[in-house]
């Protein structure tokens, strides 16, 4: 790989990190602010756009990791890895569209609350199958990195699948017309967090900075 691309996977991954770290604690700062009783409604409506616009960062920045070890190495497998992740990845991005659409319809008031809720089952959905994404991903980099980064991946896959699986059941919840607003808000609460902790930028950041660890004789 050349300076240049070096230097660019470097900005993409910084850019990454900062992008998703502000989605997701803005998500979880406007949700406990609107769980506390302040203008739940309008909130909730803009936390849902705020999250979609990080989920498409999430996409975003998982796109670039993919061209990043296309670049790296070529060949059979990893050709099949990059097909087996392009549904998912695509599912990532019209959550994350479907979900400022949903968003904003529900600002304007049109069936807010069942849009919402739609738009919540819809980004568990994506993070479950975001899941297997980041599994798939992290498969790729193991072999040109640590085999440890395996153990890493199953970890981030199973607390991004359980945040969906999550999301989906308090959406559905919110859909039968149990406390939806409050329902609506703590599975938004447990995406933020798990897209802030589990991020592709975040994960980029703490591999970068075990990789830079001295090895041990």
């Amino acid at each position: 790989m050349s300076v240049t691309e070096t230097t660019l996977a470097a900005t993409t991954e910084a850019g990454g990190v900062f992008a998703e770290a502000v989605g997701g604690i803005a998500t979880i700062a406007l949700t406990i602010i609107a769980l506390a009783g302040v203008a739940p409604d309008f909130l909730l409506a803009i936390v849902t756009i705020v999250f979609a616009a990080a989920l498409l960062i999430e996409g975003t920045s998982i796109v670039a990791d993919y061209a990043n070890m296309r670049s790296k190495e070529s060949g059979a497998a990893e050709s099949e890895g990059m097909h087996v992740g392009a549904g998912s990845l695509a599912a990532v991005f019209l959550a994350g569209l479907t979900g400022i659409i949903l968003g904003l319809l529900a600002l304007l008031g049109i069936h807010a609350s069942v849009l919402i809720s739609a738009a919540v089952i819809t980004f568990g959905s994506a993070l479950l199958l975001n899941s297997s994404l980041v599994l798939n991903l992290y498969t790729l980099k193991a072999r040109t990195a640590s085999a440890l980064l395996i153990g890493g991946a199953v970890g981030t896959a199973g607390a991004q699948a359980l945040a969906g699986v999550a999301a989906i059941v308090l959406g559905i919840l919110a859909i039968a017309g149990q406390a939806t607003v409050s329902l609506d808000l703590v599975a938004l609460l447990v995406l933020g967090a798990s897209l802030l902790v589990t991020g592709n930028g975040m994960n980029n950041a703490m591999i970068s900075m075990f990789n830079r660890l001295p090895a041990r004789a």
